[in-house]
């Protein structure tokens, strides 16, 4: 012990400080709040759910809902420790059928805030709860809770918060995944009186994942499949494997309508679905799993992100194999040659046509008759050709081109596609197998380099928001960089910059360029080669996608013209056997 310390005795904390300790553990930050909060209004029995923030939830959050409320008795005691309506007994948490059930949320939130609570129960009686008082006061119906100046009187906290419109991304979040998980339930998010969006009761959780997640692709890329085992059920939303991702940002996993990070279960997913994508890619997959009380327990962790299986092999296994036989079925449907009618190829059929395809932007509007259910080994899917290479090559030939190719000027034989992934050819006495996507990627890649510093002009620029002054300083560092690739970054200060330009041939999204400039392990030639690299994956033919003799002679062509036919990610684009080699495989001299 060093000269002049000494064992201080120990104390009891004074209550103010022990609810501030403990309110820590569950709100630490605005979107804790609006997580409590919803879950308090989804188990008071609401179907309409609004939730309103200014200043990134650190000025105000109120979230309001036409749920069951509560009695003045209620009222008055439900901002103490442990109080709650949801579980009586020690023999009640093994049986949790709400979200809340520790009854910590409210006197967690009020120990760093203004809290202002109006409910009511029947419509006729309601009641104001401020400043510790309760009073008469008028409301229609349900409850609405206002949060103000949150961590006002916790500066330790507060300093740790990002800026406002990070926050703000974070509540939407929340708010956007309670949605996803009940579906019967109209929810609306409004931020700084803007309302950013409406989500309408739909019957299904592929409706809801298709209004709240609004993907790029066509809504005929999606589908549900369905699964169970001893004590559970569950429900997965899909994309086909042209729905490819970067990243797992689309990839989630409920259990009983709460946003659960349990990596087995998105292992069973990942697993499910290899060998369907591409390598450093990941699937579109919202999972929903209602597994029985009594085989889970969400009651360890502060913000239950986490649990704890009795078994969850099963589960895995189901999850699993399910999603395997999706990907699989559509794999070998979609690579049969149907000689349907221009009427036919807009059905899909699901076990005798229990799936109704929609068309266009109408798919998104509508509320859905039926909801796609999969049952393995008995579907049948349209044959979706891929022609976007073919209209690409065109669009780069030399005039007099076209008319060489016609004639069948090429130095290989073609002899078709294997396993939806893979073109074989010959060529001057060798055996080619080679990878579609990598090939057509990495023609993409090297033609932005070809191009780079083309740029097209953005009509509405692209918005990102920095969340430090180091991000900012990053940005800046960058600028000149990205500018001579085809990206034009303008700074509009306070942490807003703009693109306003990206190159010519480049493909992707606002989110996807965000990704990568805010990315600190990128900088130089290699952030470049990333922007790049992403989007030859994004805008390259997938596993899985038909391509026409015409479209795949020409990607192959343009495949043995490459300098370096390895992928932008370093794979080879094609694996070759020699006669002699392919002889010596089966035993021939």
């Amino acid at each position: 012990m060093t000269e002049g310390t000494a064992l201080n005795p120990v104390r009891e904390l004074p209550p103010e400080v022990a609810r501030k300790i403990a309110a820590g553990e569950v709100i630490d930050r605005p979107a804790a709040v609006v997580r409590e909060l919803l879950d308090n209004s989804i188990d008071s029995g609401a179907d309409k759910i609004t939730v309103e923030i200014s200043g990134g939830g650190i000025d105000r959050i109120r979230v309001s809902d036409n749920g069951s409320g509560m009695t003045a008795e209620d009222l008055a005691i439900c901002t103490r420790t442990h109080t709650t309506s949801k579980i009586r007994s020690e023999d009640d948490l093994l049986n949790l059928s709400t979200l809340g059930f520790r009854g910590e949320a409210l006197s967690s939130i009020q120990a760093v805030s203004r809290l202002e609570i109006t409910t009511t129960r029947n419509g006729r009686e309601a009641w104001k709860l401020s400043l510790g008082r309760v009073e008469p006061a008028s409301h229609p119906g349900g409850t609405v809770v206002c949060i103000d100046n949150l961590f006002e009187n916790f500066p330790a906290r507060r300093q740790f918060l990002k800026r406002p419109g990070a926050e703000t991304s974070m509540c939407r979040q929340i708010c956007t995944e309670k949605a996803l998980a009940w579906p019967a339930i109209e929810f609306r998010f409004i931020t700084d009186g803007t309302v950013k969006y409406i989500l309408p009761q739909v019957e299904t959780p592929l409706d809801r994942c298709l209004a709240a997640l609004e993907p790029k692709e066509s809504d005929s890329f999606f589908y549900s499949i369905a699964g169970s085992g001893s004590g559970f059920t569950f429900t997965a939303v899909l994309g086909s494997p042209e729905v490819v991702r970067a990243d797992r940002r689309n990839m989630m996993v409920f259990i009983n309508g709460r946003r659960i990070y349990e990596y087995a279960l998105m292992q069973a997913l990942e697993y499910g679905a290899e060998g369907h994508f591409p390598n450093g890619t990941h699937p579109f997959a919202i999972l929903f799993i209602d597994i029985e009380p009594e085989l889970v327990d969400f009651n360890i962790h502060p913000a239950k992100k986490e649990v704890r299986f009795r078994d969850s092999a099963p589960l895995h296994r189901a999850i699993s194999g399910a999603v395997r036989d999706f990907f699989r079925n559509y794999t070998i449907a979609s690579m049969r040659r149907q000689d349907a009618s221009p009427q036919e190829t807009g059905q899909k059929v699901f076990s005798g046509g229990m799936f109704e395809h929609r068309e266009g932007a109408d798919a998104r509007e509508s509320a859905r008759t039926a909801a796609p259910q999969f049952e393995s080994d008995s579907f049948r899917l349209p044959d979706r050709r891929y022609d976007a290479f073919a209209c690409d090559s065109a669009r780069h030939r030399t005039p007099g081109a076209g008319a060489a190719h016609r004639e069948e000027t090429y130095d290989f034989r073609y002899f078709g596609q294997v396993l939806g992934t893979f073109l074989a050819v010959e060529r001057a006495q060798v055996f080619y197998l080679i990878d579609q996507h990598a090939a057509h990627e990495r023609i993409l890649y090297d033609e932005l380099f070809e191009h780079a510093g083309e740029k097209q002009e953005l009509l509405v620029p692209y918005r990102i928001e920095t969340a430090s002054q180091t991000e900012d300083k990053m940005l800046s560092d960058r600028t000149e960089e990205l500018d001579k690739a085809g990206f034009r970054l303008v700074n509009e200060g306070n942490g807003i910059w703009h693109i306003t330009a990206v190159p010519v041939r480049w493909r992707g999204s606002r989110k996807d360029i965000a990704d990568d400039i805010l990315d600190p392990s990128s900088s130089g030639p290699k952030l470049v080669s990333k922007l790049y690299a992403n989007s030859a994956c994004k805008a390259a033919c997938t596993d899985g996608s038909i391509l026409d003799p015409e479209t795949a002679s020409a990607l192959i062509a343009r495949t043995f013209a490459l300098k370096e036919p390895v992928c932008p990610h370093g794979r080879p684009v094609w694996i070759a056997l020699s006669r002699d080699e392919l002889f010596k495989k089966i035993g021939r001299k």
